[in-house]
């Protein structure tokens, strides 16, 4: 089983075709990068992958699941990391944590400790209980690497890692 597999995708948006009959296959294990100019549809294809958007045709599979038919299954499977900082300025980072943690239904002693965890992983274990509204941007992308990764994903989605 591939780690992601897209076969023949196309995505529309009206007249202008985003992605015109993209394929490729991701190994377990493997790190893949996805480069083009700006306007090549890579964002898109992030989209369709994390189940922001339905292709026009063809097919995505995520962990062997279909990014149409098994969304929510999809989304339990990855983690995702987006361009724009989404935590929340007026919380923690620990409060960040442990509020994503809770959409993936982790009980509170998992929570805790995958926090701290994760926390101290990425440098931000003395931050942790300042506002995020405090943090440096590079502070605010590690806590979003964190968050990511909070639930344990099989597969983690940067969009623009280099940020």
């Amino acid at each position: 089983m591939f780690a992601i597999e897209v076969n023949d995708l196309i995505k529309k948006f009206g007249a202008v075709e985003a992605l015109n009959g993209v394929s490729f296959t991701i190994e377990e294990g493997e790190c893949f990068g996805l480069l083009g100019p700006n306007g090549a549809g890579k964002t898109t294809l992030i989209r369709i992958l994390t189940t922001l958007l339905r292709p026009s045709s063809g097919k995505a599979m995520v962990a062997g699941l279909d990014v149409e038919k098994d969304n929510s299954e999809v989304r339990k499977m990855i983690g995702v990391v987006p361009q724009a900082m989404t935590s929340d300025l007026d919380l923690t980072g620990r409060e960040n944590m442990d509020i994503y943690a809770r959409f993936y239904n982790m009980p509170r002693k998992e929570r805790r400790g995958r926090t701290e965890y994760l926390l101290g992983m990425v440098g931000l274990t003395e931050r942790g209980g300042d506002l995020v509204a405090t943090y440096s941007g590079g502070m605010r992308r590690r806590l979003e690497i964190a968050r990511g990764l909070v639930h344990r994903p099989s597969i983690l989605i940067l969009d623009e890692p280099t940020i």
